[in-house]
C-alpha cells in the first residue's frame, strides 16, 4: 500500500510560463466581445458603484463581488449558486441582528417565508427568491431523470435545448433577483429618469 502522506505530491509537467501567458491571451481575445457584452447587462442592472452596509457579513461581500465576476466571464452555475448564498446570507443576518439565530440558520425556504411574514419583503419579491430557490437546486442536488426538480427536466420545462442557454438564462434572472433584492433593502438605490 502507498504511503500518500510521506511521499511528494505528483504534479503533471506544463508548459513554461510564456506558452501558458499567450493560451491565456488567445481565450482572452476569443471572449472578449460576449464578455464585454455581460459586463453591460452587469453595469446596467447594478449601476455605479456605491456604499452598502451587507448584513450577511463577509460571506456576502464574498458572494456579491464573485456573482457578478462570474457572470462576466461565463461561469453561469456559479453566478446562480452565489446569488442564493448572498440573498441567504443576507436575510439570516437580518434575523441574526434582530437576535433570531434559530430562523437565521433554518434553511432558504424559511427566510423567504418569515421575512415576507414580517414585511420585510413583497410577495412579489418572495415569489422570486423562491424560483430562484427551486432554480438553484438541480444545480446543487442530484435528481435523476426528467423530471422538474432535474436539469434535464428545466431543460424539457422551459423549452430550450442547449444546456448552456439555459445556464445563461439562469443567470440573468438570478442577478436580477439579487438586484430587486438589494433595492427593496435600499429604496434610494435606484436609476434615476
Amino acid at each position: 500500500m502507498l504511503d500518500w502522506q510521506n511521499m511528494k505530491r505528483p504534479r503533471w509537467p506544463v508548459p513554461d510560463i510564456a506558452d501558458l501567458q499567450e493560451e491565456v491571451k488567445q481565450v482572452d481575445n476569443a471572449t472578449r466581445e460576449e464578455r464585454a457584452s455581460r459586463l453591460r447587462f452587469i453595469k446596467e442592472e447594478f449601476g455605479p458603484p456605491v456604499d452598502m452596509v451587507l448584513v450577511g457579513g463577509v460571506p456576502a461581500m464574498f458572494a456579491i463581488q464573485e456573482m457578478t465576476h462570474s457572470f462576466v466571464v461565463g461561469n453561469f452555475m456559479a453566478t446562480v449558486l452565489l446569488a442564493q448564498v448572498f440573498v441567504e446570507h443576507s436575510l439570516g443576518g437580518s434575523f441574526i441582528l434582530g437576535g433570531d439565530d434559530t430562523t437565521a440558520t433554518s434553511g432558504f425556504a424559511k427566510l423567504i417565508n418569515e421575512s415576507l411574514s414580517r414585511g420585510d419583503l413583497s410577495a412579489d419579491l418572495a415569489d422570486r427568491l423562491h424560483e430562484l430557490r427551486k432554480m438553484r437546486n438541480p444545480y446543487s442536488h442530484p435528481s435523476p431523470g426528467v423530471t422538474p426538480r432535474s436539469y434535464m427536466g428545466r431543460l424539457r420545462e422551459k423549452e430550450v435545448y442547449i444546456p448552456e442557454d439555459l445556464a445563461e438564462q439562469d443567470a440573468r434572472f438570478a442577478l436580477q433577483v439579487v438586484v430587486d433584492f438589494l433595492r427593496n433593502e435600499s429604496p434610494n438605490w435606484r436609476p434615476k429618469k
